[in-house]
């Protein structure tokens, strides 16, 4: 059956005698098959004249039922291109952070996990010594100050030096992770209504925290440093927007890493308008020697956020912020207000780590997990032009000519492969990219990631012909 049949299917029996708007039946039908998995991510809707000739409607309906649909979050359309059922929605009572199981498939290539290089076993040593120290059983469970107990404050202003920032415990707030730090720093950062800048290809949780809390998001053009200083630059003149946020190092998706000169000028321009930044370093602490932060060169405009979720541990929930001294004690009020304080024993089992050397050994064994995978992905995805870096466990890939994006979502999954769609990571509604990004933690074993990869190369290879004439 095809798909304007089973639209048809769905309608009311009386469409023109209903007291609904008929757009509104439209959609409503959609959405329906849509929700009923009728339809599979990536595929097509019908075009609006050939919908409109079938239900005896004007394209105008169609059009418009189609833009509520958008609006829903269902579908995305392309000027020019068509409209394709979304592979992800995202509503606003949904919180999305873009690397979910991905389920009913054989080979996952679409979340990014952390590979188990002994944390486990590391956890319980941790929590053997924990339960042998009477004062350290008592402090965890106590009440701590807001930004966190002194100590812990102090561990972690000590390892932030990996980052060029001096140590300066009273600048350190400590949170339930970074998600948790984000949404506290636009709690006080912004009002509802405002415009923040930010990469115009970023991970789902902040296009969910800003739908969250009201906020619009203005894209700024990247390249393969990341942000670009004149789009950049053009943004401040254009809109009244105080805050950028970014990810300068091993950006999600692209893994762009920002030059020492391209940062300058941010900062540069940073501080030319009195913009302030929020720059998220959680992907950069995977690697052994991390870019000089922002933050080091303009510490009081850069709020710096990171945690251990995308290099050591997702459940441990450590987030910490180094803010500027001016923002200290609004940031320990909404972290009172929000939840008191971070759990203190997570707190605790990762200071441990910072401070025995845990840490290190555990991040030198993930890095080396990831680089045995990064040699799959050279083997086998040349010449396709990829981005990555060394220490990712993903990797950017445009989509050579003819092909689109939700086609090959779509032709892969029915090969039991999952992947990242590019316009999972747009900001707004500009034109998402005909891309994808491959996350390489995904696989269960190198031998799932090698056949997940050879089946990726070989489909983009092959052409989207086979999902034309199937369609």
């Amino acid at each position: 059956m095809d798909l304007v049949t089973r639209i048809r299917s769905w309608m009311p029996a009386d469409l023109h005698g209903s007291s609904q708007p008929r757009y509104q039946a439209i959609a409503d039908a959609i959405c329906e098959i849509i929700d009923s998995g009728q339809v599979v991510i990536g595929e097509k809707l019908p075009p609006h004249r050939v919908l409109a000739g079938a239900l005896k409607v004007t394209v105008g309906t169609v059009s418009r039922a189609y833009a509520r649909l958008e609006e829903q979050g269902k579908v995305m359309s392309r000027v020019g291109d068509g409209t394709y059922v979304l592979a992800k929605h995202v509503p606003l009572d949904t919180p999305v952070f873009g690397d979910e199981p991905s389920e009913g498939v054989l080979i996952d290539l679409g979340q990014n996990v952390i590979l188990p290089v002994g944390q486990d076993l590391a956890l319980a040593e941790t929590l053997l010594d924990i339960s042998q120290d009477a004062a350290t059983r008592l402090r965890v469970l106590d009440y701590q100050p807001e930004c966190g107990h002194p100590w812990h404050r102090s561990v972690i202003s000590k390892w932030l030096q990996q980052f060029g920032l001096p140590p300066d415990a009273d600048r350190v707030a400590i949170t339930n992770g970074a998600q948790h730090a984000l949404a506290c720093l636009f709690r006080i950062l912004t009002m509802p209504g405002d415009t923040i800048l930010c990469e115009a290809l970023s991970y789902p949780g902040i296009v969910a925290l800003a739908q969250q809390m009201r906020l619009q998001l203005i894209s700024i053009d990247v390249d393969e440093e990341g942000l670009l200083p004149e789009a950049l630059e053009q943004a401040c003149r254009a809109f009244d927007s105080r805050l950028l946020f970014c990810v300068p190092t091993l950006h999600n998706p692209t893994t762009a890493t920002m030059s020492q000169a391209r940062r300058q000028r941010i900062v540069d321009i940073a501080r030319r308008y009195h913009l302030q930044i929020i720059e998220d370093a959680t992907p950069a602490a995977i690697l052994s020697a991390p870019p000089p932060a922002l933050a080091s060169l303009l510490p009081e405009q850069v709020f710096f956020v990171c945690s251990l979720s995308k290099s050591v541990s997702p459940g441990l929930r450590l987030g910490m912020v180094r803010a500027p001294h001016a923002w200290s004690g609004k940031l320990a009020a909404v972290i009172r207000a929000n939840c008191w304080m971070a759990t203190p024993l997570t707190t605790e089992i990762a200071c441990r780590w910072m401070e025995d050397g845990t840490l290190q050994r555990l991040l030198g064994a993930q890095r080396h997990q990831i680089a045995q995978r990064q040699q799959l992905a050279r083997q086998i995805l040349p010449p396709l032009p990829y981005l990555t870096h060394p220490d990712s466990s993903h990797l950017w890939l445009p989509l050579p000519a003819p092909w689109h994006t939700p086609e090959l979502v779509t032709m892969l999954r029915r090969q039991q492969v999952a992947i990242k769609s590019g316009d999972v990571f747009t900001v707004g509604r500009r034109a998402s990219p005909h891309a994808i990004r491959l996350c390489l933690s995904g696989a269960a074993n190198l031998e799932q990631l090698e056949q997940g990869l050879r089946i990726v190369a070989r489909t983009i290879a092959d052409g989207p012909d086979g999902y034309i004439a199937s369609a």
